[in-house]
């Protein structure tokens, strides 16, 4: 299980870099156009549902029996396999619903989610400009 998640994460380095990777990323993409930003989100999305899924492996681990030996092992290294699965799952499905909100715009009253995705990008954009010409 550990191997899985090991091939599964994406190593952007600490979580707290993850922010800076992934704007690097989608101003990467946004220069090649609006089928390669497509298959970003796209791949971003594979990768929540694939990470899903191991939180539900993970968790029918968790609901298998062992023997009093080996429980306090097994919590330790389901604690850690499940922060690392965890906090990545979070932060891209929350990358997700930022840029591509889970009701569709058809289906609200309010374009407050596009505004605010279209401020995000528009302000990002413009930080991105700005730090080039420092």
């Amino acid at each position: 299980m550990r191997l899985l998640i090991g091939q599964w994460q994406y190593c952007w380095g600490p979580n707290n870099l993850w922010e800076k990777t992934f704007n690097e990323k989608l101003w990467s993409v946004q220069d090649r156009g609006s089928g390669s930003v497509n298959d970003f989100f796209s791949q971003c999305e594979a990768h929540t549902t694939d990470g899903q899924q191991l939180l539900n492996e993970l968790k029918c681990i968790a609901y298998s029996p062992c023997n009093g030996r080996l429980a306090r092992d097994k919590c330790i290294q389901l604690h850690d396999l499940l922060s690392v699965v965890l906090s990545e799952v979070r932060f891209f499905e929350v990358k997700l619903d930022e840029y591509a909100p889970a009701v569709p715009l058809s289906r609200t009253s309010s374009t407050r989610y596009y505004e605010q995705a279209q401020y995000n990008v528009i302000f990002r954009s413009f930080a991105r400009l700005s730090s080039q010409s420092m």
